[in-house]
């Protein structure tokens, strides 16, 4: 059996998976646990030079100017995500069972939402989608399916891509189970519906409180916005719930 301290910090770390959020973790786990965490952040000033090239020649002639001097150009989110490792299935991914439990290949459930064939045309799409993505490591799908409303929501993408890649895909897990409720549409916005669901997460390895084998059930409502230029939904926040004893009525994300 965990203890008490040991199982807020293996749901702090869950968190992660519900909000996309390393921030929503650390937050609840210095709310619980009262755990000062103070994270530096190394800020690398950029050095901005132009170099000026000729002499004068005339009175009136502008100076030529280069712009060589500015250092290597920023990475670009592509490049970053290209370097991700994944856990796609090396093999035709098409044709394996979609992680998100309908029962179909991937390639006639998630797969053409994650390559872009299509969009979330319900909220149903988004939840199942999105738990796939997290279970085969797809950070750019999460990101793509964040409104810009969330909590989690970042204009920085590469920063944004760099921390859920580093903590937040839920690395030391197995994902088990997706189990979604009814879709519920808000009575005073036709553009706002809310969805139930619970996920079960499988402990690979002993540490940060888990035990290798050990399940652990994180429930949430979640918030979904709809764009009314093209019907297509995404994740906008969520209340998340745990099964641990002591917890059930606690919202850990508040």
């Amino acid at each position: 059996m965990l203890s008490r301290e040991h199982s807020f910090i293996l749901i702090a770390y869950a968190c992660i998976f519900i909000c996309s959020s390393v921030d929503t973790a650390v937050a609840f786990t210095i709310k619980q646990l009262s755990i000062a965490t103070s994270p530096t952040i190394r800020r690398h000033p950029t050095s901005l030079a132009a170099k000026g090239g000729g002499k004068k020649k005339k009175p009136k002639r502008a100076t030529a100017q280069t712009t060589k001097g500015f250092g290597a150009p920023p990475p670009k989110l592509d490049d970053v995500l290209a370097a991700f490792q994944t856990r796609i299935p090396k093999a035709d991914a098409d044709a394996a069972p979609c992680p998100c439990g309908t029962g179909k290949v991937y390639g006639e459930c998630c797969g053409p939402l994650h390559n872009g064939d299509r969009v979330c045309s319900t909220m149903t799409d988004v939840l199942r989608s999105r738990y796939s993505a997290f279970s085969w490591r797809n950070v750019k799908y999460v990101m793509s399916t964040t409104h810009p409303s969330c909590r989690d929501y970042r204009e920085d993408s590469v920063a944004w891509a760099k921390d859920l890649n580093k903590g937040g895909m839920f690395d030391s897990y197995d994902f088990v189970n997706l189990e979604a409720g009814d879709e519920e549409m808000s009575e005073e916005n036709e553009n706002e519906g809310f969805v139930e669901f619970k996920v079960t997460l499988r402990a690979k390895e002993d540490g940060n409180g888990s035990v290798a084998g050990r399940e652990t059930v994180i429930s949430e409502r979640s918030r979904f916005l709809r764009d009314p230029a093209d019907g297509s939904w995404s994740y906008a926040s969520g209340d998340v719930r745990s099964d641990v004893a002591g917890l059930e009525d606690t919202k850990l994300n508040a």
